[in-house]
């Protein structure tokens, strides 16, 4: 077993997490995902190569895109938004089709409702404020978005309601790693405790456990350390992350989030 360092301050995140401020070119992206309890929100910092001329911008390109990370996507086609503006305390966010008002029959409710919340929470995350969200089309505020009520401006959704309760910042997706793996992230975990494991293939490699630096509010909170993987063979492994589940699988199972990385 490798333990893992203690935390030593908090990972690059979004307002949900009340931490700093991310480079120029990483734009902080809610995508979805699938968990025990089912979809969520998982935070991605996407990797912005041609930056826009403004950081609402960049997050409309991001909402669009495909996420790193496969066990990730998007409910948002490419061409979905026009323009997003922060003014007077409101973010509006303006789409570029109309169609986008009503469900398709591809997607149930709570996807939608999660929908909607992934571009909540990442202009949110834009403009490092819970500003509240108005969706619009051209020229007035639209009645709805994928059916889910939006004629006034919206709020974001509790975060514990909302996101999956572990998400990784780093590593990247198939990042090439030496002698140490570098992990940060965001969780709300059982006392705080974010075990960890180190897969090849399905066979567990090495195991320890980061400490985030809270638990229980309605938010996420930071976790980070380092993993010495120079004993591992040069190959290509798995991370999984999880928050801690005292009932043994009773609420479904834990929150997990993964990374693949390759020895080299």
């Amino acid at each position: 077993v490798t333990q893992a360092t203690e935390p030593s301050g908090p990972s690059p995140t979004a307002p949900a997490t009340s931490s700093p401020a991310v480079p120029a070119d990483l734009v902080p992206t809610y995508y979805l995902g699938d968990t025990p309890q089912g979809v969520r929100l998982y935070r991605e910092f996407h990797v912005v190569t041609d930056p826009p001329a403004d950081d609402l911008s960049a997050a409309l390109a991001a909402l669009t895109s495909t996420p790193a990370d496969p066990d990730y996507r998007t409910a948002w086609p490419e061409g979905s938004f026009a323009s997003a503006t922060f003014a007077d305390g409101v973010i509006s966010v303006t789409l570029a089709d109309t169609s986008l008002r009503d469900r398709p029959a591809s997607m149930d409710e709570e996807t939608a409702r999660m929908a909607v919340q992934q571009v909540v929470f990442t202009v949110q995350a834009a403009v490092h404020q819970r500003a509240p969200v108005q969706f619009r089309s051209p020229d007035n505020p639209i009645d709805q978005v994928y059916g889910v009520p939006t004629a006034e401006p919206l709020a974001n959704d509790n975060p514990n309601d909302v996101l999956s309760l572990v998400s990784l910042s780093d590593p990247a997706e198939g990042s090439l790693v030496t002698d140490t793996l570098q992990v940060s992230g965001v969780a709300n975990s059982f006392e705080a405790n974010v075990p960890w494991q180190i897969l090849s293939g399905s066979d567990e490699v090495d195991h320890g456990f980061f400490m985030a630096s809270g638990a229980m509010e309605p938010r996420l909170f930071p976790f980070e350390g380092s993993i010495d993987v120079s004993g591992l063979a040069p190959g290509t492994y798995t991370l999984r992350v999880q928050t801690d589940d005292p009932s043994g699988g009773e609420g479904g199972g834990p929150f997990e989030d993964t990374r693949t990385f390759v020895v080299g």
